[in-house]
């Protein structure tokens, strides 16, 4: 079963999760883990535009800061088996935030990406793994 274990920084946490740029290269990001956010990814304007494969913004939306452009980006993590289109979301408001706790954030992942395996934390890190298929080792 793949993992990823991290120890609280600042108080927060966090995953290390790769993207797919439209151009085929991969970017490694530190996200904080918001497990009460609905939302899959929420990156600054800018890394997001860059992230993006296809724009929806039917889907744009209004959130706590100010809006936020809507996209499908690929998360490719393949260590822990995440090589998926999600809906993610540009806010700078949201990075700068999160980005106060650690110059590291560059924003955060929510439930979409966590409930793609199983998801907790205990006094000292936060964790996800991901269910190895029925056969596979």
């Amino acid at each position: 079963m793949p993992e990823q274990r991290n120890l609280y920084r600042a108080g927060r946490p966090w995953l290390g999760l790769g993207f797919m740029l439209p151009g085929g290269s991969v970017r490694h990001m530190e996200l904080v883990a918001d497990t009460g956010s609905p939302a899959a990814v929420i990156l600054g304007e800018d890394l997001f535009a860059q992230l993006v494969h296809d724009w929806v913004p039917a889907r744009d939306r209004t959130g706590r800061f100010g809006p936020h452009r809507a996209g499908w980006v690929r998360l490719y993590t393949p260590e822990l088996d995440l090589v998926e289109f999600v809906l993610g979301y540009g806010n700078d408001e949201t990075a700068r935030t999160v980005g106060r706790s650690s110059l590291n954030f560059v924003g955060l992942v929510g439930l979409p990406v966590l409930r793609l395996g199983e998801y907790g934390g205990n006094n000292d890190s936060f964790w996800l793994r991901t269910l190895t298929p029925t056969g596979t080792s």
